[in-house]
């Protein structure tokens, strides 16, 4: 039972005991905390009886450790002593940029968005260190252990929170290598004609949406090329291996390189979908968290702006 009512005793438990012990006396400690001396006795007494030992002998002239008193005395002061230690340590952590943030984000968004952008919050935080873990479908981050998951039109659990990056359209993109070969399509008919790559990994992707003469069109891509993740698609579409409908952001940073050409962009309907940073709730204010968000947020913002 004594055991068991020890671990009951707290930080604040082995401060007032070593109090009394320096001091001798319970009126002073009674001065230093405010309160009666009748307080500081009844909390001597609470911690004998959860020790189920006698740690001092009170008398007129003052207060005297027993042996156990000077051995729980000694215990109590190392006890304090590390905590001390450990909050000294502890301390700068709170506001430091430091420590591993592991990033989940899709193998495309990775390649041309995110890690271009690393050198950057690199620089700013020396001591900032990031793990990517990459693939288009949702993790658990909780059982993988992410910081941060990179998404795109994921409703959130209640248990996380979420942060805009950007919003983005879907195009059609080739390679000026590809068009010299086949030839530029001027018509949605005219797709009919040329290699169009499908992914496998999200169906939706191989609706192509258009709008003609005020009038919506959908073609459904069947191509003999397919993927199953964006990144492969875009490769593809990069090899002159044929037409891919890719996420904006991306399409357009790889027409800016001259690496890709756009495609019917008068009839393409984009669509208007979010780009999202999902954090863990408990983790969020982590200093390491919130620098990595803000750095990735400005990567996207001025994505979206060279767009």
């Amino acid at each position: 039972m004594a055991a068991q009512a020890m671990e009951q005793l707290g930080f604040d438990d082995f401060d007032l005991f070593v109090r009394i012990a320096l001091t001798r006396s319970l009126s002073v400690v009674a001065r230093e905390r405010g309160v009666a001396a009748s307080s500081v006795s009844r909390a001597l007494a609470r911690i004998e009886a959860a020790c189920g030992l006698r740690l001092a002998h009170r008398s007129t002239h003052g207060l005297a450790l027993t042996e156990e008193g000077q051995l729980l005395l000694e215990h109590a002061q190392r006890i304090l002593n590390e905590r001390r230690q450990l909050q000294a340590s502890l301390g700068p952590r709170r506001t430091a940029v430091a420590g591993m943030v592991h990033l989940a984000v899709s193998r495309l968004l990775a390649e041309h968005l995110v890690v271009p952008s690393l050198p950057r919050l690199r620089a700013a935080h020396p001591e900032l260190g990031i793990e990517l873990h990459l693939g288009d479908r949702v993790t658990s981050m909780a059982e993988q252990g992410i910081d941060i998951a990179i998404r795109a039109g994921v409703a959130p659990a209640d248990t996380q929170v979420v942060r805009g990056l950007a919003h983005y359209g879907r195009r059609l993109y080739a390679s000026k290598d590809y068009l010299q070969r086949h030839g530029v399509p001027l018509s949605v008919d005219a797709l009919a004609k040329h290699a169009l790559i499908g992914n496998t990994a999200s169906p939706g992707h191989n609706r192509w949406q258009f709008v003609v003469d005020g009038v919506p069109q959908e073609l459904q891509v069947q191509g003999l090329l397919r993927a199953d993740c964006s990144a492969a698609v875009a490769a593809l579409a990069l090899a002159g291996a044929g037409i891919a409908s890719l996420n904006d952001l991306v399409g357009r940073a790889l027409v800016q390189q001259g690496r890709l050409q756009p495609l019917l962009a008068s009839i393409v309907v984009p669509g208007a979908h979010a780009v999202q940073a999902v954090i863990l709730a408990e983790r969020h204010r982590a200093p390491r968290i919130r620098a990595t968000l803000a750095h990735l947020q400005a990567a996207f913002a001025a994505c979206a702006q060279d767009s």
